[in-house]
């Protein structure tokens, strides 16, 4: 029998993830999508064919629902535990959605919450907090880590033995150098490729990857 799932945010990444939920029902129906919870939409409305069902804080009032956050881009990323812990779901009410097409090693560990798109890969020993969302055909090479509500957009790649902080963005076809360490809520800029260690709330961006600077408002 399908279980009822209530996706966070009615957004582009809601593409994503309808996506996922529907490759893997296409091998075993596992899920219903219930509607979206959104602080923006009406409630009542529809998105993508869906209800939409009141906003965030509406939650803890669906009982018998499990949930998926698919809120957080490169400008929004920094307030994804914010957005989860609004919602005032308990943690064992959120699924975690692992697209058929994807190659997860059965010596990588998931938290709760994750999205793992198309195509990406996941080595041995790989640990993925809770609330990530790994974008298609992103590579995480062995051994490495990638903390809770972090985002690896499209085929981002972070190189073995690396640790990747919370609340991150890995912007698209962006590398991390093996051993690398990234501190919390890093933005990394599309196709940046990261070779230095990078300090918590930095945004990164070239080849290699430098700071950007900041530049006063004429």
């Amino acid at each position: 029998m399908s279980q009822s799932l209530i996706i966070l945010g009615a957004s582009g990444n809601a593409y994503d993830v309808l996506d996922i939920i529907d490759a893997i029902n296409s091998r075993s129906q596992t899920w219903k999508v219930a509607g979206f919870l959104d602080d923006a939409c009406k409630q009542g409305s529809r998105y993508l064919g869906f209800p939409v069902l009141g906003g965030i804080t509406d939650a803890p009032s669906l009982k018998d629902c499990w949930f998926i956050n698919a809120i957080g881009s490169d400008s929004t990323f920094r307030r994804r535990a914010t957005i989860v812990k609004r919602s005032g779901v308990d943690p064992g009410r959120f699924a975690t959605l692992v697209h058929p097409g994807s190659c997860v090693s059965a010596r990588a560990r998931l938290g709760v919450g994750v999205c793992v798109n198309h195509g990406a890969s996941l080595a041995g020993d790989v640990a993925v907090g809770d609330h990530v969302s790994i974008g298609p055909l992103a590579i995480i090479g062995h051994n490495s880590v990638i903390d809770d509500h972090s985002i690896l957009a499209p085929a981002a790649v972070v190189s073995g033995f690396a640790q990747i902080g919370r609340s991150c963005y890995l912007g698209a076809a962006s590398s991390i150098r093996q051993r690398i360490s990234v501190g919390d809520e890093v933005l990394v800029g599309m196709g940046a490729v990261v070779v230095r260690n990078v300090p918590a709330k930095t945004t990164v961006v070239g080849n290699p990857a430098r700071p950007l600077e900041s530049r006063a408002v004429v």
